[in-house]
């Protein structure tokens, strides 16, 4: 039988606009939402330190998260979020099983913390992830990362909690274009007007997916599936230093499990839902194997790309045609009212 999976998650670029001592307790902070929330998940608050940084480790059913933030409203509404986020992410596409262990979460108040914990767990691999501007990573079911702001923190701790799940509970390793198209996926949310320190979870509301989809419609930048696919992003990040290639690439890898949910009026979900039950059981690389090859699992099980998947779990049609037909989804959810619809979080594809 196979070991569980565990792998390294390339890290979800965000752009903007283009030890222990307590350090008491703040006014309104009480390890859950603001007053007139729903009661907490919080279960337990810890002192804890990073680097002499006073900070909280918080606990919740499925989530154990440390923090130096010194922004209350986000420490406040952290815990809740990330517990929320878990449960969405279980049965947004196919019901899926949690791990076992709750999924350890940092989020360092400052980038120099990051710096010197991402040194510290990645060691001689750690060069890429230091060079990019903002951003996080997953690795063996921790998810790292720092105070992007009032929103993006957010966005982040959604993205990176995806790879958590995936790499503390799948046997077998996802396509690198579909763990990280399910990570940008899991993305999109808003706060409640009825609880505004709750979210919902929307995956078509992701603004910032969507501008840059548009934009490389705009400029004839898509890529086509057949180069998606062998394609991964910590070599674009490597390159460019997180400019517009890894960002493309990222837009297009949320876009495409939208195309596999929705298109041909879902007649291609269920092909997702058997590969994702299938990683989750550890039975994906040998659908691979004996459908495609041992080649091709063995890329997939390697460097985790290549059309294997796509193949054997959508045998009857051909990447040319799945590209053609993922253009042309393309096409008619960035077409002129696209992008009102997917900020409010309905389909654009479906209008």
């Amino acid at each position: 039988m196979r070991r569980l999976c565990r792998w390294l998650a390339p890290l979800a670029l965000l752009t903007l606009g283009a030890c222990a001592s307590d350090p008491g307790p703040v006014p309104g902070d009480r390890g859950g939402p603001t007053s007139g929330a729903p009661i907490s998940f919080v279960a337990e608050r810890i002192p804890w330190s990073y680097q002499g940084r006073a900070g909280w480790r918080i606990i919740t059913p499925s989530v154990d998260l440390r923090t130096t933030t010194s922004d209350r409203r986000l420490r406040a509404r952290l815990p809740d979020f990330l517990e929320l986020a878990q449960a969405h992410r279980l049965t947004a596409i196919t019901p899926l099983r949690p791990g076992e262990d709750p999924l350890e979460t940092y989020v360092l108040g400052t980038r120099s913390e990051w710096d010197a914990l991402t040194r510290r767990v990645l060691g001689d691999r750690a060069r890429p992830y230091l060079r990019i501007e903002r951003g996080g990573y997953s690795a063996n079911g921790r998810g790292i990362f720092y105070d992007l702001g009032p929103r993006d923190t957010f966005v982040m701790a959604a993205h990176e909690g995806w790879h958590q799940h995936a790499q503390s509970s799948f046997i077998d390793p996802l396509p690198v274009w579909l763990d990280e198209g399910l990570a940008c996926y899991m993305e999109g949310f808003r706060w409640r007007t009825d609880s505004p320190d709750r979210p919902e979870f929307l995956p078509w509301s992701n603004e910032e997916r969507f501008d840059q989809l548009r934009r490389a419609v705009g400029t004839d930048r898509l890529v086509p599936l057949r180069e998606l696919v062998h394609a991964r992003p910590q070599d674009l990040i490597d390159t460019d230093r997180g400019g517009s290639p890894a960002l493309n690439y990222y837009a297009q890898c949320w876009i495409l499990v939208h195309f596999l949910v929705e298109s041909e009026h879902g007649t291609r979900k269920p092909g997702l839902d058997a590969l994702l039950r299938d990683a989750q059981g550890g039975r994906l690389l040998d659908r691979v194997s004996e459908t495609q090859g041992q080649r091709e699992a063995g890329v997939l099980r390697t460097r985790r790309t290549g059309a294997g998947a796509l193949a054997a779990y959508w045998p009857d049609e051909s990447l040319d045609t799945l590209d053609a037909e993922y253009r042309a989804f393309i096409a008619r959810v960035v077409a002129t009212g696209g992008r009102d619809l997917a900020i409010a979080g309905r389909s654009p594809y479906r209008r």
